[in-house]
């Protein structure tokens, strides 16, 4: 198991218990991210479908928002009690959110109440995925801090293979269903399964032990939230950064890339299918890649060789998409895949040196929610916004890729300070 990453039994124990738990869990948050465009006039009815999208995913975006309080919740909980609590009871809550939107009645059923119920059930979502992640970076990290490449590539390789069951489900639900039974009651049939997996993975996680290093830590403070926005404001803004290689790639290769391809670019269902599964495999086997990658090579060389290609690759690929050749969009995809899973692996070591073990996990808790509001939640509602009033479909998006990347390179001074002398994971 886990081949080339030099673990022993217990670490790998902790990283395949800790995917599987998060790869369900992502599945649950993204499957609504992949099947917006066929629920989102029945639960925003409107005369035009640009302005239905943008209001589904403006509640795709309160997920997001609600994320910091989630993070900042059960970060109090991780530093103060432990790490493994969160990674169960967060689980509880997406089993919850899913079921919900899975059986949640349309706006002409019961008016008004629908939205409001898919809104809620959003909330749920949003909050424990923002203790889910963090508390899953934390724990791995410190079960294995001088392996944590190997870890993170290994766990976040895991968590990100939840993508594609939902997206094989996807592809299944065209194939069988008509437009028609996809749009009265196809949707559903994700949600569903995704809160049947999180029973499945509450028990799976409740198998891990608390990590050596929170076991052994004797300085504990009373609030730990309030201890870094006083004392680790620097810290907290070079998170949010570092945050938004992950954020931004991820939502723009993977997660929004559905809805962008049928809905904007207009491609076929049947092309946008199967590219975006082939560009998730590829950014799955990368992140797996990486964590060997980050492993031997200095962190800051790899960074700056990648936010380059993260501007490269996302050129062509909407470049690509813009000739509507389904070949060219289906190799430039997967190289931007490729990009998108090394940055979430970079990412995420760089995040793991940011802040002291006390405050740790709350540090990286606001780290990443704050920035996945700002650079991923938030990034389909400005782009389709600015795509609508612009017209200038493929062009916005290479715009912000050009301007995330530079906003990471002018900072990689004050990342360098908190990663090991070496450059190389320690």
């Amino acid at each position: 198991m886990l081949p080339f990453y030099k673990l022993d039994k217990y670490q790998r124990q902790v990283v395949l218990l800790s995917s599987l738990g998060g790869m369900l869990e992502f599945y649950d948050f993204t499957v609504y991210g992949l099947f917006a465009a066929y629920f989102s006039d029945q639960f925003f009815p409107s005369s035009n479908e640009m302005i239905s999208l943008i209001a589904g995913y403006s509640i795709f975006v309160m997920g997001y928002v609600v994320r910091p309080v989630g993070g900042i919740i059960f970060s109090y909980i991780g530093d103060a009690i432990g790490r493994k609590i969160v990674l169960v009871l967060t689980m509880i809550l997406m089993g919850i959110a899913s079921f919900g939107l899975g059986l949640l009645p349309t706006y002409a059923q019961i008016g008004v109440m629908a939205p409001i119920l898919m809104l809620l059930f959003r909330l749920l979502q949003g909050l424990a995925i923002g203790g889910e992640l963090p508390s899953m970076i934390v724990y791995v990290s410190e079960s294995m801090s001088n392996k944590r490449g190997y870890g993170l590539g290994g766990v976040f390789s895991g968590t990100f293979a939840g993508l594609l069951p939902g997206m094989i489900i996807n592809l299944l639900i065209l194939k069988y269903l008509t437009h028609e039974q996809v749009y009265q009651f196809g949707w559903r049939i994700p949600f569903i399964i995704g809160g049947l997996l999180c029973i499945v993975a509450y028990f799976v996680r409740k198998k891990l032990h608390e990590s050596e290093a929170f076991k052994q830590q004797r300085k504990h403070v009373s609030n730990p939230v309030i201890e870094v926005l006083t004392k680790f404001k620097k810290n907290l803004l070079l998170g949010v950064i570092v945050v938004a290689i992950i954020a931004a790639p991820t939502t723009l290769a993977i997660i929004f890339m559905p809805a962008y391809l049928t809905k904007i670019a207009k491609i076929d269902e049947s092309i946008t299918g199967y590219a975006v599964l082939f560009a998730t495999i590829v950014s799955v086997l990368s992140m797996y890649i990486f964590g060997i990658v980050v492993q031997k090579i200095k962190l800051i060389s790899v960074l700056r060789l990648f936010l380059a290609l993260f501007i490269v690759t996302g050129t062509f690929a909407y470049f690509a998409i813009s000739q509507q050749n389904s070949f060219l969009i289906n190799v430039t995809l997967c190289s931007f895949a490729f990009t998108q899973g090394a940055l979430v692996v970079i990412g995420a070591v760089l995040l793991s040196y940011l802040f002291p073990i006390e405050v740790r996990l709350s540090g990286i808790a606001l780290s990443y929610n704050i920035s996945f509001i700002l650079f991923g939640g938030l990034l389909p509602v400005y782009m389709t916004s600015l795509i609508m009033y612009t017209k200038f479909i493929y062009v916005v998006p290479i715009v912000l890729i050009v301007a995330i990347s530079l906003l990471v390179f002018t900072s990689i001074g004050g990342i360098k300070k908190y990663i090991p002398l070496s450059g190389k994971v320690e």
